[in-house]
């Protein structure tokens, strides 16, 4: 995987932005890229569709850099992009191949769509329970779903691994008591998790 330097005059890849754009996009890539590129990999597991994501991603927010606030964390909505666009391709996979291997179920009896629908919702009740979360406990429980283990993330945020485990540990015990309390509210009459 080899980075083509943006600034050589033969590879003027983005006529439309000016040097100094340019320089400052090297800048973040050069900043961003190899662990935005670990993320997608795991995700995708192709080094070339894995490049061509985290690629996007990052030309993306670029182009649209200006319509974030400054008190946006950056890391965070590259790694949530790039997870996404890994899951999206992915998800626009599965439903090519499916489409060839369509079973003889009824549309909603489908189980590939219903899994996929279960699948769907579960991770946006998930990232909603998330943002309920303390913000350091919250970066901990992202890159955790996004596939990095305790010792890479104590690396990426700067703590010890125990202040990592520590952290995750309380996170996981907040998201219990919301995921459960939120159940009851939608199922008061006892048809619940519990």
């Amino acid at each position: 995987m080899r980075i083509i330097p943006l600034l050589a005059p033969e590879n003027n890849v983005l006529p439309w932005f000016s040097m100094k754009e340019i320089f400052e996009l090297e800048k973040m890539i050069r900043g961003y890229y190899a662990t935005l590129y670990a993320v997608a990999i795991k995700f995708v597991v192709s080094p070339d569709i894995a490049q061509d994501i985290t690629q996007e991603v990052i030309i993306r927010f670029w182009e649209k850099r200006h319509f974030y606030r400054e008190s946006d964390s950056i890391e965070h909505l590259l790694f949530v992009s790039v997870k996404n666009e890994a899951l999206n391709y992915l998800r626009n996979t599965r439903r090519a191949e499916n489409r060839y291997k369509k079973l003889s179920y009824p549309e909603s009896e489908d189980p590939v769509a219903l899994n996929l629908l279960i699948e769907e919702e579960t991770n946006q009740i998930l990232v909603e329970a998330i943002r309920h979360l303390p913000e350091q406990s919250a970066r901990i429980m992202r890159l955790l779903l996004s596939g990095y283990e305790n010792k890479e993330i104590a690396l990426i945020i700067g703590v010890s691994i125990n202040t990592v485990k520590t952290l995750k540990y309380g996170a996981i015990r907040k998201l219990r008591t919301y995921l459960l309390d939120r159940d009851r509210r939608l199922h008061p009459g006892g048809n619940s998790l519990t």
